[in-house]
């Protein structure tokens, strides 16, 4: 009777033991798929770290997501973005405004970054702002950021760019810093850790920091408007990964310099620990667009675009995603 009995209990034993392995074997293929997500930037600066430090720590897999990173200098991130060979793209903010102006069906739905972190460099011989007429300065490609702040400095300053300094686009920060060294140029827009190798290593000097003259949307995370309607769970996820990827960038600074170090392509301890000092002060906890800084652009560009003068800052930005991680932490919106 005991016998029979143990025996019951090891069959039932067994069978349980089976079922569940079976369970176990079956939980991968019965979970829910990766969501695909193409992610473009457009500079190799630190403005995109939180981007890097989310994919070198696994955060994107852990919201469900298959991430992948392309680098697409300047404006043609946008470009891909618009034809959607991309989903999200990290570009200037003012990059953004003027795609949408133009009639494109973007929209900003964070930025990290709401000051402009970029520095006027100039070779040691100049030392005012009206040393640059006559000169030639550098900007990455027409229509990006360092091409629309150093138009607006020059403006600002009562310099006509293109007539009296002369505006040469190299393609990125990394050959304006060639051009500065090879002495085809005499000033550029440089943002770090491009600058200090600049004034560091080629004994350029900074005419002006614009990052503390100047509130202004920097850096813009944008997708098509239609996206954000359609696939709100997948921004939603995304955005999680990315704040999570913005306390890790600020708290673990040997983490963040190796992932800086790879990103950008350089061993350089002193660039890269200058580098990480600068910004880390600069991200926002959760990347709010700014209403105000996208005015700004809406003021730049009225005198050159009707539109602009008729537009308001809130058409051009969708608060829900940064709302709703400001909800999560018990925040009132801003």
């Amino acid at each position: 009777m005991k016998t029979s009995r143990k025996l019951s209990l090891l069959g039932s034993t067994v069978r349980l033991g089976f079922v569940s392995l079976i369970a176990l074997l079956l939980l991968p293929a019965l979970a829910a798929p990766a969501e695909r997500l193409q992610i473009a930037h457009s500079t190799l600066t630190a403005t995109n770290a939180v981007l890097w430090v989310a994919r070198d720590r696994g955060l994107y897999q852990r919201h469900g997501l298959q991430v992948n990173l392309i680098y697409v200098a300047g404006v043609r991130s946008l470009q891909a973005l618009l034809a959607q060979e991309v989903e999200l793209a990290s570009v200037s903010g003012s990059t953004a405004v003027q795609a949408n102006l133009a009639g494109a069906d973007t929209v900003i739905i964070g930025g990290i970054s709401n000051s402009v972190l970029m520095s006027l460099v100039v070779a040691p011989e100049i030392t005012a702002v009206d040393g640059l007429r006559g000169k030639r300065l550098a900007v990455t490609r027409f229509g990006s950021l360092s091409d629309f702040m150093a138009r607006t400095y020059l403006r600002r300053a009562g310099l006509t760019p293109d007539r009296e300094v002369a505006l040469i686009q190299t393609g990125g920060y990394p050959e304006t810093v060639a051009a500065l060294q090879a002495g085809g140029i005499q000033a550029a827009m440089l943002s770090p850790p491009y600058h200090s190798i600049a004034i560091k290593r080629l004994g350029f000097r900074e005419l002006v920091d614009l990052s503390r003259t100047m509130k202004y949307q920097a850096n813009g995370l944008v997708t098509l408007r239609r996206f954000a309607q359609t696939k709100a769970a997948v921004i939603t996820a995304f955005m999680q990964a990315y704040v999570e990827a913005v306390r890790i960038f600020k708290q673990e600074r040997e983490f963040t310099i190796g992932v800086l170090g790879r990103a950008m392509r350089t061993t350089d301890r002193e660039i890269l620990e200058d580098t990480y000092a600068f910004y880390r002060d600069y991200f926002e906890d959760i990347p709010h667009p700014t209403l105000e800084g996208v005015q700004l652009i809406l003021d730049e560009l009225a005198p050159r675009n009707p539109r602009a003068r008729d537009a308001r800052p809130q058409d051009f930005v969708d608060l829900r995603f940064v709302q709703a991680l400001d909800a999560a932490r018990g925040k009132k919106t801003p």
